[in-house]
């Protein structure tokens, strides 16, 4: 395989491309991520996965990767971060355990700060799907959404979140732990407004709800670091009197549930099918889509936002009660935290999302 070299003016890489992929006592063979390892399996009539994922078993994989990085990169901060991985993915690097995740919804990062070597490294990922039935739709298997790698110097911008704190004037709050960092406002190309983190008044704001889905990007500097967030100006309040109000206007959800996959695609993330996905239930009519029953993706969010479409984002089907045999409710104790956490983190400044699912459906309320 070829190493892949990376250009030193960017910080976030595209990582999906050259990953020798192999079935658990299989052939290998170059993919492309996102990839779907469950088409890879023969149907089987018996399988205990049944009618739920097309009759396509589970089971075991690898992904590795040979890549290699410029001197300078070692001494940054450097990070993998992975969309979704379905499911029980441990990550290796030049044969050291990086990063172990088990839910295959949620994203999780491998940081290999200190462990990156400058040349060639060698990635591997081992993802486990093969205990089933461990769901009630079609799970997919594999690192089904894209992979990132992200290289920042130590002491660099860290997260950012952005929220509207008033519409009439517009202020948003922009948060980061980062010291000594400048804001920037910008509409398109012209910058329409200037601080420190915290609060920032816009002037003459163009508001986000679905039929205006106008974004704005924050940009955080320092000395050696930027970071751009796209984010969109808008309030939420709701009481019985008013029902739901955006932007202190009462909207009625006109909602439909759709699941992660994208059919004959499978569960692969592909960015152009989830804004094609979005598009099509926006000229039907719809204003809203609730994600069943897991956390839906960046890529989903991202056209949520840019195309005006509220989103109830969930985060389980069940707790700790099982629904199939080998659920997420084996593992809900030890990870319904962690998982919370991601979802939130990664959801916070987007606009389209104004409501959050802790679980379907949930027995244990009963």
């Amino acid at each position: 395989m070829h190493p892949v070299f990376f250009k030193e003016s960017a910080m976030i890489f595209d990582f999906n491309n050259d990953w020798l992929f192999c079935r658990q006592d299989g052939e290998p063979k170059t993919v492309t991520l996102p990839h779907d390892a469950m088409l890879e399996e023969p149907r089987q009539k018996n399988c205990h996965n049944g009618k739920d994922c097309g009759y396509f078993p589970g089971g075991k994989y690898s992904y590795e990767k040979h890549f290699a990085v410029p001197q300078e990169y070692p001494e940054q901060k450097v990070s993998i971060l992975f969309d979704g991985v379905y499911q029980n993915a441990v990550v290796y690097l030049n044969g050291e355990p990086v990063a172990k995740h088990r839910y295959g919804y949620t994203e999780f990062t491998a940081d290999i700060t200190g462990k990156v070597r400058k040349g060639e490294n060698f990635l591997r990922v081992t993802v486990d799907n093969s205990l089933e039935p461990n769901c009630r739709w079609y799970t997919g298997s594999g690192i089904y959404r894209p992979v990132h790698l992200m290289v920042k110097p130590k002491d660099g911008v860290r997260p950012v979140k952005i929220r509207t704190v008033s519409i009439a004037p517009a202020v948003v709050e922009v948060q980061t732990e980062t010291e000594h960092a400048a804001v920037e406002i910008w509409d398109g190309a012209q910058c329409v407004a200037k601080g420190a983190p915290g609060v920032i008044e816009i002037p003459q704001a163009k508001l986000w709800d679905a039929e205006h889905p106008n974004l704005y990007t924050c940009v955080i500097k320092t000395e050696n670091d930027e970071e751009s967030v796209p984010f969109g100006i808008r309030t939420l309040t709701w009481s019985a009197k008013t029902g739901l109000c955006v932007n202190g206007k009462t909207v009625k959800l006109r909602g439909g549930c759709i699941h992660h996959d994208n059919g004959i695609l499978g569960a692969c993330g592909f960015a152009d099918a989830e804004e094609r996905r979005i598009r099509i239930m926006k000229k039907a009519g719809y204003n809203a889509v609730r994600c069943a029953h897991n956390p839906a993706s960046r890529a989903l969010l991202d056209a949520c936002d840019r195309l005006g479409m509220y989103v109830m984002d969930e985060a389980f089907d069940g707790w700790y009660t099982p629904k199939t045999y080998h659920d997420y409710s084996r593992i809900f104790a030890e990870n319904w935290q962690d998982d919370l956490t991601a979802m939130i983190a990664k959801d916070y400044s987007h606009p389209s999302v104004i409501l959050y699912s802790i679980g379907n459906e949930v027995s244990e309320t009963a």
